[in-house]
């Protein structure tokens, strides 16, 4: 009878880190998907802490954004979710190193830590890479490991990838608004609860929540350009006006493609005398921009703020309104619903709305 072969020393923790791949294909929510990966990969190779960067390469220039860290105490990992991604920075030696390879990963000691780099994605493809710091060197065959985990998380992302983003513009899709529109109520909810607080009751230095947005963007002339340069130059304005947006507004501002030429935006945390001026200065940077071909296009805005005692329906209602009015009344500007109702050029129609706008002037001045 054939003697058993004493087991592995890595084996217990590749069935840790075949846990971790099970748990990735669980995970849906994107933020979710990214700790996940960041949170088992530092466990595996015992690191004390780690960096998942997003990768940009734009010949001649490779450069990173920081997504989010994972520090370890020794019992536990807990991750931190940074998410600029838009403070790109140039790679250093060993980051660059990793990106040259499939998969690739590199190793160097700084010290009396060992940091190490994964690339995630092939050769010149890679989107994401992974540093960890540890304080003993792992072996070539935990690296191998980890590298395949690693792939486990990159296709994880390319399926929700594949069910969450517009197809042609990367943008988020219709499917995942009406969950992500929940979580911008909830947060207005808490918003408005906060700003409530006497302040004499609040934390010293305590910031107070602004309230947030709805906006809803529409290309003017739209069916002008695809009847006159063909689709194929439509197709290539939707996608330049939606590299405007994410270069316009703010790494963690929800962006959609709703359909067509319509897009939504939400913002959070947006004080009230800001909100108009963020929606100018990407309506100016439409404006100012040279389309291929079709050379000038504009693009009409209407805004609402989030009141959490309306419906979704009413709300998105309120920001199609203020669209409709920027239509009507020459295109190419932008509107907030509040500031048409106050200044008597737009009239509340449904009875929840007017019940609300009277309990808010009871409010101010009674």
């Amino acid at each position: 009878m054939r003697a058993s072969q004493p087991s592995s020393p890595l084996l217990p923790d590749l069935i840790e880190l075949l846990e971790g791949a099970e748990a990735l294909s669980r995970t849906k929510d994107l933020r979710s998907i990214f700790r996940t990966a960041a949170e088992y990969a530092m466990r595996f190779l015992e690191g004390s802490y780690g960096l998942l960067f997003a990768v940009r390469f734009t010949p001649p220039d490779l450069t990173v954004s920081l997504l989010g860290c994972c520090v370890s105490d020794g019992t536990d990992t807990y991750w931190d979710d940074v998410c600029d991604g838009q403070s790109w920075l140039p790679v250093d030696p060993l980051l660059a190193n990793c990106l040259h390879t499939d998969f690739g990963h590199a190793i160097v000691q700084e010290g009396d830590m060992w940091r190490l780099a994964f690339a995630v994605g092939a050769l010149g493809q890679a989107r994401w890479v992974l540093e960890i710091h540890s304080p003993t060197k792992p072996r070539d065959a935990a690296c191998n490991a980890l590298s395949l985990f690693l792939r486990c998380f990159e296709n994880q992302h390319q399926q929700w990838d594949y069910a969450n983003l517009d197809t042609l513009t990367r943008l988020l899709n219709r499917k995942t608004f009406d969950d992500d529109f929940e979580r911008l109520i909830a947060a207005a909810e808490l918003a408005e609860q906060a700003r409530k607080i006497p302040l004499e009751r609040r934390e010293a230095g305590q910031t107070v929540a602004q309230p947030c947005w709805l906006g809803v963007v529409d290309i003017d002339h739209f069916k002008k350009i695809n009847d006159n340069f063909g689709h194929l130059f439509g197709d290539e304005v939707l996608l330049r006006i939606a590299d405007l947006m994410r270069q316009t507004f703010r790494s963690n501002d929800k962006l959609f493609r709703f359909g067509g030429e319509e897009f939504v935006v939400m913002l959070r945390n947006v004080a009230e005398d800001h909100v108009h001026n963020i929606f100018t200065r990407f309506r100016l940077a439409v404006e100012r921009h040279d389309f291929p071909q079709v050379g000038r296009v504009a693009c009409s805005v209407g805004f609402a703020r989030i009141d959490p005692r309306l419906s979704p329906a009413d709300l998105l209602g309120r920001a199609d309104e203020a669209l409709y009015y920027s239509k009507r009344n020459g295109r190419n500007q932008v509107n907030g619903f509040d500031e048409l109702i106050m200044s008597g050029k737009l009239r509340i129609t449904t009875p929840a709305s007017q019940a609300l706008i009277q309990s808010d002037v009871d409010e101010i001045f009674l």
